[in-house]
This record gives structure tokens, C-alpha cells and sequence, in this order.
């Protein structure tokens, strides 16, 4: 067996032909597949058993594979744990008139270092989310130094280079961009932030042209507070993931 990277965290897992094609962030020691492809004329435990293997052998201790809900059971047999629901919310980008609140630019490479310490601030007294600041360091550089990031869709809000909010976006598809992170630091949430964030997305994809016709953004489904945010800014409901988790 053995992976072979396509470009865009997509990667294949290879027998004698690719039996599985995967998205997944990959940070060790741990592995978040986004997206499970695989080939059903393969065995199912093979697929699985493979990928565990060769994930390991690159350092990966713990795997997690976000699957739609009918899928729970079958990952369930195969020594996976049910974690988190997260729902995505999506809605046709549209150009409003909302004046920032604070200074607003585009982030770039530039302000990795900044954007991580924000991040893992935002997120250091939430159990088991980005618990160093190595970990984050490693995520907002994978948004940011990717081939998908849309840097004139991605805000941050703050006098440089004390930034206390960002909405980082990416291209999911020629038509499809998802906002990949959106966090705040503790100390300036319920301002409106993310908010101004979002829309001032949505202003540039319009402005882009029509060739995005979609923007989402996936919650965890106990976050009542970001979906009730989205709400009021007109997105909706349209899927449902479990994540499975499973130690190799």
C-alpha cells in the first residue's frame, strides 16, 4: 500500500490500483479526514486497515473521519468512537453595507505567527480544541500558505499586529468557498466581529464575479451561538457529519 499526495491535502491510498482517495489535514501525530472516498468494490476492512497502516507509518497516532450519519455504524464495527456532530450552513453570497467595526485587512503569510496566537487563544479554554499553540501554528499555516486560500476573502480585524478576530476562507470547489476558520479572541466576542467578517466575504466573492455561487461554514452542532449568528445572516442547514475517531 501506499499514499500517494495529488495536491490540495488530497491524497491516494494505492494497491495495485487506487482503492480510496482522501482530503485530510494532517498535523501529527493526528490525521482529520474531511473526505472519504473508496472504491466499493474493494472490502471495506481493507480500505480502513490500510489507511490505518500507512498513516502510521508517517507518525499518525490518531485518526478522525468525518462521515454523514447513516455511515456511524459501519465505522462503529471497525473499532472507530462516535465523536462531535458538525452541520454545514451555506447560502448564495450577497453584497451588503456593513461598516466595520475595527480596522480590516487581508491576512498573509506574513501573519501566520500573529493569527496562530490569536487562534489558540480564542480556543485555550475550550476541552480538547488546539490545546498549543504548535498545533494551531500548524492549521492557520495550512489554510494560509495553501493553494485554496482566498486571500481577498479572508479578513482579520484589529489595528496590526494587535488582531483580535479572523475569518479565513477557502476555495472548495470552482464554485464553492467555506469558511475554513472563524475564531475571536475572548475578550472582543459579542461585538459583531465575525459578523463584519462574514459579510465582508461575502462583499469580495461578489465583487469577484459569479463564479462563486456558495459560501459555507461548518459549526459544531452544540454551538447553538454560531448557528444562531448564521442564521440572522441568512444561511441554512444543508448537511450533517459525525466525526469517528479511532487511535492507530
Amino acid at each position: 500500500m501506499a499514499l500517494a499526495t495529488l495536491g490540495n491535502s488530497w491524497q491516494a491510498l494505492t494497491l495495485d490500483r487506487p482503492i480510496a482517495v482522501f482530503k485530510a489535514e494532517i498535523s501529527q501525530p493526528t490525521a482529520n479526514v474531511t473526505r472519504l472516498c473508496y472504491d466499493h468494490g474493494a472490502p471495506f476492512e481493507s480500505v480502513i486497515a490500510n489507511l490505518r497502516e500507512d498513516l502510521r507509518r508517517i507518525g499518525i497516532t490518531d485518526l478522525h473521519v468525518n462521515v454523514s450519519p447513516d455511515q456511524t455504524d459501519t465505522f462503529q464495527s471497525k473499532g472507530f468512537e462516535k465523536g462531535a456532530v458538525r452541520v454545514r450552513l451555506s447560502r448564495a453570497p450577497i453584497e451588503t453595507k456593513m461598516m466595520p467595526i475595527l480596522p480590516l485587512m487581508n491576512p498573509t503569510e506574513k501573519q501566520i505567527p500573529i493569527l496562530s496566537n490569536l487562534m489558540y487563544e480564542a480556543y485555550a479554554k475550550m476541552k480538547g480544541a488546539y490545546s498549543d499553540a504548535q498545533s494551531t501554528q500548524s492549521v492557520v499555516r495550512g489554510i494560509v500558505s495553501g493553494g485554496d486560500y482566498v486571500s481577498n476573502a479572508s479578513f482579520a480585524s484589529g489595528a496590526f499586529p494587535n488582531l483580535v478576530s479572523a475569518c479565513l476562507v477557502t476555495r472548495v470547489s470552482p464554485v464553492e468557498a467555506n469558511v475554513s476558520q472563524l475564531f475571536t479572541h475572548p475578550l472582543y466576542r459579542a461585538r459583531g466581529l465575525a459578523t463584519t467578517e462574514i459579510a465582508s466575504a461575502m462583499n469580495s466573492l461578489v465583487k469577484a464575479g459569479k463564479e462563486v455561487t456558495r459560501l459555507t461554514v461548518w459549526s459544531p452542532e452544540a454551538n447553538d451561538v454560531m448557528k444562531r449568528l448564521l442564521n440572522k445572516m441568512g444561511f441554512a442547514q444543508d448537511r450533517r457529519l459525525v466525526e469517528m475517531t479511532s487511535r492507530i
